[in-house]
This record gives structure tokens, sequence and C-alpha cells, in this order.
């Protein structure tokens, strides 16, 4: 190799920079369980090889289902002359929601300032094939902040820089990949630090919910949503029956999929311009039927514990019960999906039963009074 191709110093004065001599390496990981596909960039002029990584990587992440720009890949794939490209390795993770860049070049000793513009270490030569302006990572970050993305810099093992960028597909819109950056497939490998790589506290046993054995809860049988110990206790009056609708089951249901006995009684409606004998309000059963539709012109009314989901009463009773908790965890504990926990956070969210706070979900004062009647 001759003195013009040869790296031999940090600063760069015996490195051609309008050349590339050394092999990239692109990894991808279709599965955490087996070895990734590898593919290779060979040697080319510096122009050429950085296009060709920048869109490999692009065009690898985009099919296995990612959404980082291409414009973001090659921001950072152009970072890559700061190391003179010394082994240039990209790993494309999360079904390409995940890139990392690395390499063994000097390093990056100020992360923080190399994410502000108009701190560069370019050199002249450099300019040829970068801006070298200072405005590359800034604005990868500043567009992966306003995404709900990440970036993050750490040193390599022993010498070099680790690059590391994060979009979830559809930024904030819902999909298999939670607020936390957790997957459905992260719970299937049991994998605690979910996509996002934050590690969990959580503990499954401390969470356990008690399933009946017959399948299926009956009207009072041990209800799934309760802690472990608890019992639980249902009403032992009937409300009150409502002039012109069916009078309400009482406590003594029936059993699960058998019809009462004989049917509840109908209370006739009073003639046209009469009031009812008792002028007070009747309490809403607890267990009637849905609730009449709301006149037009009146605002909707605000949710009650018979207008959720047992998935959406499971979610407030744990909070309820053990606190605020990530949506990794509450996944977790419930075994619901990634991207089904994230429309029902998102739902109870708008009806102001929970409140996001730095990633953890908390229960609201309204959402206590009502997780309080499951």
């Amino acid at each position: 190799m001759d003195a013009k191709h040869s790296p031999t110093t940090a600063a760069g004065e015996d490195f051609d920079y309008a050349f590339v001599d050394t092999v990239g390496h692109i990894a991808i990981y279709d599965d955490m369980r087996s070895e990734p596909r590898v593919i290779d960039i060979q040697p080319a002029e510096t122009g050429s090889y950085i296009e060709s990584l920048a869109t490999t990587v692009y065009e690898q992440a985009r099919g296995a289902g990612g959404s980082i720009p291409y414009t973001v890949i090659r921001e950072v794939s152009e970072n890559f002359i700061h190391a003179q490209f010394k082994e240039a390795l990209v790993t494309i993770l999360d079904h390409g929601c995940t890139i990392r860049f690395a390499d063994h070049g000097p390093g990056i000793p100020s992360k923080e300032k190399a994410q502000m513009p108009g701190f560069s270490s370019a050199v002249e030569p450099m300019r040829t094939y970068i801006r070298g302006v200072g405005s590359g990572l800034p604005r990868v970050r500043e567009y992966l902040e306003l995404s709900n993305g990440t970036i993050t810099i750490e040193d390599n093992l022993g010498t070099g820089a680790v690059v590391t960028i994060s979009l979830v597909r559809g930024g904030t819109a819902p999909s298999e990949y939670g607020a936390d950056g957790f997957s459905a497939e992260d719970f299937e490998n049991g994998n605690l630090e979910g996509s996002g790589g934050e590690e969990s506290d959580f503990d499954p046993a401390a969470w356990a919910l008690p399933y009946p054995a017959n399948g299926g809860p009956g009207p009072y049988a041990p209800d799934p949503y309760l802690p472990v110990g608890a019992a639980f206790n249902p009403p032992t009056t009937a409300a009150p029956a409502q002039a012109g609708y069916a009078t309400p089951y009482s406590s003594a249901a029936a059993p699960y999929g058998a019809y009462p006995a004989q049917p509840a009684p109908y209370v006739p409606a009073p003639p046209y311009g009469s009031y009812p004998a008792t002028a007070q309000p009747v309490p809403y059963p607890a267990y009637a039927a849905a609730p009449q539709p709301v006149p037009y012109g009146h605002a909707p009314a605000a949710p009650t514990a018979a207008s959720l989901t047992d998935r959406e009463k499971m979610t407030l009773a744990l909070l309820r019960d053990h606190g605020p908790a990530r949506q990794v965890d509450l996944c977790k504990a419930t075994c619901i999906s990634a991207s089904s926990m994230n429309g029902l956070v998102k739902k109870l969210e708008n009806e102001g039963l929970i409140v996001d706070r730095n990633k953890v979900k908390h229960l609201t004062d309204f959402g206590m009074q009502i997780a309080r009647t499951l």
C-alpha cells in the first residue's frame, strides 16, 4: 500500500480522502435469535462509497419496515469520514426502526457539542464530500426529536464512536412499537430492555393476575382485575326501577351463559304530561343496559366503568393497585400486544382517565375515581 492510501495518522495527513480503500459492513437482524444478514460495501471513490452505503442502509431498513428517511441516514453515514472509514459497521435492528453506526476512528469526545450547530472537526479535504460546517448531526437530532425519535452517541469498544438513531414507524401514530420503543416481538423474546434500550425493573410475579379456572368469569366470579387475594363484593341491593324501563338485574344474577328464570317486569310509563310520584333523581345502575343516546347538541357523557372494555378495566385496575407504570410494563403485565396497548392508552388519555409523564402512565383523579368502582 502506497503512502497515498495509507491512513497512518489520526490527523489524516497521509489519508487520501478521495478514495475509501476499506470494506464497510451492514448487518441486518431480521430476528435476534438468528445470525444477521451481512452486506459488504466495497472500496470505491469516497462520494460513491458514501452514496452506496447510505442507499443500501435505507433500502434494507425500509424493506424491514422502518421509516427513517434517507436524508437522516445519509447525514450519519457521512460522519464515517471523520473516522477515515475505519471498520465502518452499520447495524439494522427492530424491523428497521433502529440503526446503529459504529467505527474505530478517534471517537467523539464532546458528544453534546457534536449535536449542536457550528461545532465541527472537519478538515478542508473532507469538504469535497461533506459540508463540514457542523450541521449534520444537529439536523438529525432536530428531525428525530420532532418525530418522537432518538439519537445517542456512545464510545465504541476500544476506540471509535457508536451513533444510534431510532424512529418508531409512523412517528407518534399507533404501531407495533409502543411509546417506550417496546414491540410485541421484544415481549415474545423476553427482551426486558425493549427496542428503546431502556432497562425495566418490571417484576411479573408482583403484577400477577388471578384468572378463573373455568376459562371466563361469571357475573361475580373471581374478578381478574383485582390484585391477588382481594375479594370482590357485589352490590347487595338493586337500583330502583325507572318508569318506562325494565327493572335492572339484581346482584343474584344467573350463571354465566344462562338466562334469568323470570324476565324483568315492565314498569309502565306515566301518562303524557304527568310526572312520577317521586322527583328524586334515580342513581344510574352499575350494571344496567348501555346509556341512552345523548340528545343532539349536548356534550357526550363522561366515560363510566360500564362503558370500558375488559382490557381498559384491567389496565386501570393495575395502575390503581400498583401505581404509575411504563407502557412496556403494562404490556407485560396484561399480555396485551404493544400495538393494542398503544391504542388503548391513547383512548384512556383522550378520555382523561390517565396521563403520561415522562413515558410513565399515571391515573388522573377522575381515572382513580373510575378505577375504584371496578
